[in-house]
């Protein structure tokens, strides 16, 4: 039953705003918040609960941390045996800090891809939502001047609804090339 919840999950979750930048390397990111919000909501619908299960390996160097995180994904409804399904998740995480945050990062990190992961979320930045909101207009609009789609360049945990809209299959086979 786990597996065709995740599938459920992986139904309602849409592709998630890219809202923050890491201005020392230069490229743009879904930030956990926004990547849990989304999720969670889903979940709850789901009765899916996810359990940081067991870190399996802890390597420093420095301010470096590398570690490799379990997490089990559990269906909260018992089945035919009344047993609760579930699945493990392996995932690493890495985190760097000077000043004693490495740790966390590197749980921060596995958390999030481990959701990411698990439920195939896609994470887009502001060019490709333009490309899934302007898929189905016409051509007559290329000459119009585009209004910022997060004001500040800030997401607020109110507006991803309103940003992220509802796209169709079409839009994702448009953005990931999927027919090629």
């Amino acid at each position: 039953m786990i597996a065709s919840k995740i599938l459920n999950v992986m139904n309602k979750i849409g592709p998630i705003i890219k809202d923050k930048t890491n201005e020392e390397k230069g490229f743009d990111y879904a930030s956990l918040a926004n990547i849990v919000i989304k999720a969670r909501e889903a979940m709850i619908e789901e009765k899916i609960i996810v359990i940081p299960l067991k870190v399996e390996q802890i390597m420093q160097r420095e301010n470096n941390i590398v570690l490799s995180m379990i997490y089990r994904f559990y269906d909260t409804e018992p089945n035919e045996k009344g047993e609760c399904d579930y699945i493990d998740v392996n995932m690493p995480g890495e985190g760097m800090d000077k000043e004693g945050w490495s740790i966390y990062k590197a749980l921060s990190g596995a958390y999030k891809y481990a959701i990411t992961q698990t439920f195939a979320i896609p994470t887009i930045d502001d060019a490709e939502k333009s490309k899934l909101d302007n898929n189905n207009e016409n051509d007559s609009n290329e000459n119009e001047e585009n209004t910022p789609i997060i004001p500040n360049g800030s997401l607020d945990e109110n507006q991803v609804e309103e940003v992220l809209g509802s796209p169709t299959i079409e839009n994702y086979k448009s953005i990931f090339n999927l027919e090629e």
